[in-house]
């Protein structure tokens, strides 16, 4: 529960010191779990009994690759643990729980699709990491190579979802949904190079 609330606390505000101290929690638990550069599962539990004082919670242990627990890391980890947490979620076989069901690594098949915009979502997420900019590359040049005549992105009427899209209120014009697909996208590069 507190993870939730902390979570979206820390989305629009790194100065508040419940947040803070659960998201201090969570990244004394991921700098031991990667430790070695590497994910190891056994020092995620030991750290996970330590700093909870209890055992995973029915035998089940919280996965860490889900929207909250990554929003919470954002501008907590120290590079060499940021890094190696940054290549597990990327190439965790189900993707980032709450947000994108598969390895991010992959690139969706069709870019005009809401499988592409859970993916958007997903690297949105990501890009809050100082090294996104480096671990992302692969995401840029994709997005470049689905750029229309135009020189923008529209990724089809298909993607309106009420959550990312529509950001205008009208999307029946094509141009309309293409100025929204190319705000969010040129959002997420400039996050992405910066």
């Amino acid at each position: 529960m507190y993870r939730m609330l902390a979570a979206w606390i820390r989305r629009f505000t790194h100065n508040n010191l419940a947040a803070n101290e659960v998201a201090r929690q969570w990244s004394t638990i991921l700098t031991a779990a990667f430790e070695t550069g590497e994910y190891s599962h056994d020092k995620y539990v030991l750290a996970y009994q330590d700093i909870f004082g209890k055992k995973p919670r029915g035998g089940r242990l919280i996965d860490f690759v889900q929207f909250y627990v990554i929003s919470l890391m954002s501008g907590c980890l120290d590079p060499k643990t940021e890094s190696a947490f940054l290549d597990h979620v990327i190439d965790h076989e189900s993707g980032i729980y709450y947000t994108y069901d598969s390895k991010l690594k992959l690139l969706p098949p069709v870019f005009e699709s809401k499988q592409a915009s859970h993916y958007l979502a997903a690297i949105e997420l990501l890009s809050a990491f100082p090294q996104a900019k480096y671990k992302l590359r692969f995401v840029l040049d994709w997005l470049d190579k689905n750029k229309n005549a135009n020189g923008r992105w529209d990724m089809g009427g298909s993607v309106s979802d009420k959550v990312y899209f529509p950001l205008s209120d009208y999307w029946r014009k094509r141009e309309m949904r293409e100025a929204d697909c190319t705000e969010r996208i040129s959002n997420l590069i400039a996050a992405i190079s910066n």
